[in-house]
């Protein structure tokens, strides 16, 4: 409750973020034509830290239900991404040891990609979906002191599914697959080693409205070559290692440039600048002698690549720091997130930034693309 109360604007924020994009996709699709579906879920939790293994009992199960639509190319970003289905999901996971690890209750919108031809029967996908967890029994240093992984009751939630679909009759289809979850604060709120899960998954979906939906062919001009350059500042928020420590803000201003090379997919690189306040307070505590601005700030170069989804664009930033006086961490910094396009220029940030597997803090921002 605590958490949420310190960080109540913050969660809004972010769950604006997180549906804008699916409430704009929304726009003229068929949603009298949709799906339900519920699955089953069953699989074990990733082991990634050594201080995790005697937390792991054994498998764990989960019931998933969702609501999906399928995109008919009324959009030209709908054509270009091969008429993917848009569904939320409403997951309840049993962990293997829900004493100490609890529960996973996730709301998570996603979008299903079609990897093979829309001719075969049975339909080849790729779900990405991001969302929100609530941990029901997170670290808590009197009643459950064990629970090294998770720290908050609210957490972000992202999945990867690589999933098929077949038809049984004209309304039912059968799903079956397999995924990878993973949930965190950002370290908002610690212990924060992460929730990973691998999961086998079996169901059923149901069709309602219309049977078949008649796909637009429309012709696109493929898209120009050409340069994109923004810049985005962006603020954090983090808690030192130790449980209850004090919070401390990371600020950060980002210069990027993007070489487009189609409607989906940009690369490119940039340079960034960020003041850590949590750097500051390890610095002190390690040095004799008072630190000054220079001591702290850091700076970095990255190579960039960026899936894009209409105004929205997912970034994958891989970063060495080029200046940098503290010694934590390493010399390697991580980028993954969103960024959408509300205006022409106007740009919304929501990333998180790591080192290597280990998550620093969520950067909230804002940026100007030229």
């Amino acid at each position: 409750m605590e958490l949420i109360q310190k960080g109540g604007l913050k969660n809004k924020i972010g769950l604006f973020f997180l549906f804008l994009s699916l409430i704009s996709f929304s726009q003229n699709s068929p949603k009298q034509d949709f799906l339900l579906t519920a699955q089953g879920q069953t699989g074990y939790i990733i082991s990634h830290h050594s201080s995790m293994m005697n937390l792991i009992k054994g498998h764990i199960f989960g019931v998933e239900l969702n609501y999906v639509f399928h995109t008919d190319g009324s959009k030209p970003w709908q054509q270009i991404h091969g008429y993917p289905e848009i569904g939320i999901s409403v997951l309840h996971m049993f962990l293997s040891n829900p004493e100490v690890l609890g529960k996973v209750e996730a709301v998570n919108p996603y979008l299903n990609f079609r990897l093979n031809k829309q001719r075969r029967k049975t339909s080849l996908n790729l779900r990405v979906g991001l969302g929100l967890a609530y941990i029901t029994n997170p670290f808590n240093r009197i009643t459950n002191h064990k629970n090294v992984v998770i720290g908050s009751h609210l957490n972000g939630f992202v999945n990867f599914r690589l999933n098929c679909t077949t038809p049984i009759s004209t309304s039912w289809k059968l799903n079956y697959g397999v995924g990878l979850s993973h949930a965190s604060n950002g370290s908002i709120k610690t212990p924060n080693l992460g929730l990973n899960m691998a999961t086998i998954n079996l169901g059923l979906a149901y069709i309602f409205g219309n049977k078949t939906i008649t796909l637009k062919k429309d012709s696109i001009a493929p898209k120009k070559r050409e340069w994109q350059t923004s810049v985005i500042g962006v603020v954090g928020m983090k808690e030192m290692e130790h449980p209850g420590g004090s919070k401390y803000f990371a600020f950060g201003l980002q210069g990027n440039f993007y070489r487009v090379l189609n409607y989906k997919n940009k690369i490119g690189g940039g340079i960034e600048f960020a003041y850590n306040e949590e750097t500051k307070k390890i610095y002190t505590n390690d040095s004799i002698y008072n630190t000054t601005a220079l001591d702290i700030i850091q700076s970095g170069v990255k190579i960039s690549y960026a899936f894009t989804i209409d105004k929205l664009s997912l970034p994958i930033d891989f970063g060495v720091y080029i200046y940098k006086k503290q010694p934590t961490n390493g010399i390697f910094f991580h980028r993954i997130g969103l960024r959408y396009l509300i205006t022409n220029h106007l740009i919304a940030n929501v990333t998180l930034f790591t080192h290597f597997a280990k998550a620093d803090y969520f950067e909230w921002g804002l940026g100007y693309q030229f």
